[in-house]
C-alpha cells in the first residue's frame, strides 16, 4: 500500500472515530439527563419528608399545649374547690388570684393550641399540594427514562456499528502506521491526523509546520508527522 492510500484510509479511520467520540458524548448527555430526572424527584421526595418532619413537630406541640391546658383545668378546679374551706379573707384573696392566674395561663394555651390547630391544616395543605406535584413528576420521569432509554440503545447500536467498521479500517492499515495512530489516540490526542491550516499551521497544534516537513508533503515523500506526532496532511 503507498502513502496516498495510507492517508486515505487514516482520515476514513480519524472520520470514524471522529463519530464514535460524538456518539459518546451524546450517551453521557443522555445519562446526564437522566441523573437530572432522578436528582430532580429526590429532592421534591425529601422536600416531602422534611414538611412531615414539620408536621409532627406540630402535632406533638399541640399535644403539649393540650395537656398544659388540661393541667389547668384541673388546677383551677381545685382551687375552686377550696374556696368553701378557706378560713380568712386573706386566704381567700390569694385562691382568687391564683384562679385567675391559672385562667390566664389556660387562655393563653388555649389560643396556642388553635394557632398550632391552623397551622396544620396549612401543612396538611402543603402536603397534598407537594403529593400531587409529586405524582405529575414521576409520570413524567417515567416518559422522560423510557425516551432516553430509547435514545441511549439507538446510540449504543450506531457505535457497535461503528466500532465494527473501525477494526475493519484499522486491519487494512499497515502495521505502523495503524500503531502510530493508536499510540496517539491512547496518549489523549482525539486527533491523531491533523490537517495543515491555510497559515501553515498544524490543526492539531498550532504550530507552524517546518518548511522541509512541508516540503516533503507537497512531494508526497512518505506521511510525515507535526512536532506533537500527528499524521500531517494537505487539503486537496
Amino acid at each position: 500500500m503507498d502513502f496516498t492510500e495510507a492517508l486515505k484510509k487514516l482520515v476514513e479511520l480519524q472520520t470514524t472515530d471522529s463519530g464514535l467520540d460524538d456518539l459518546d458524548r451524546v450517551r453521557k448527555g443522555f445519562q446526564k439527563e437522566a441523573a437530572a430526572i432522578e436528582a430532580s424527584l429526590a429532592a421534591l421526595q425529601a422536600r416531602i419528608q422534611d414538611e412531615k418532619k414539620a408536621l409532627d413537630e406540630l402535632l406533638k406541640a399541640r399535644k403539649t399545649c393540650e395537656m398544659e391546658v388540661g393541667a389547668l383545668d384541673s388546677k383551677i378546679q381545685k382551687y375552686q374547690g377550696q374556696e368553701s374551706e378557706v378560713k380568712s379573707n386573706e386566704q381567700f384573696a390569694a385562691l382568687k388570684q391564683e384562679i385567675e392566674k391559672s385562667k390566664e395561663e389556660k387562655s393563653k394555651s388555649e389560643e396556642k393550641v388553635l394557632e398550632i390547630l391552623f397551622k396544620e391544616d396549612t401543612q396538611r395543605a402543603e402536603l397534598q399540594r407537594l403529593a400531587g406535584e409529586l405524582a405529575g413528576a414521576e409520570k413524567q420521569a417515567a416518559q422522560a427514562r423510557e425516551g432516553l432509554r430509547q435514545k441511549t440503545a439507538d446510540c449504543e447500536k450506531a457505535a457497535l456499528e461503528k466500532k465494527a467498521e473501525r477494526v475493519k479500517q484499522l486491519a487494512e492499515l499497515p502495521p505502523d502506521f495503524a500503531q502510530g495512530y493508536e499510540a496517539l489516540r491512547g496518549n489523549g490526542k482525539k486527533i491523531a491526523l491533523a490537517q495543515i491550516r491555510e497559515d501553515l499551521t498544524c490543526s492539531g497544534c498550532h504550530m507552524s509546520v517546518p518548511p522541509q516537513t512541508l516540503n516533503e508533503i507537497r512531494k508526497n515523500i512518505g506521511i510525515q508527522r507535526c512536532n506533537c506526532g500527528r499524521y500531517l496532511y494537505e487539503k486537496v
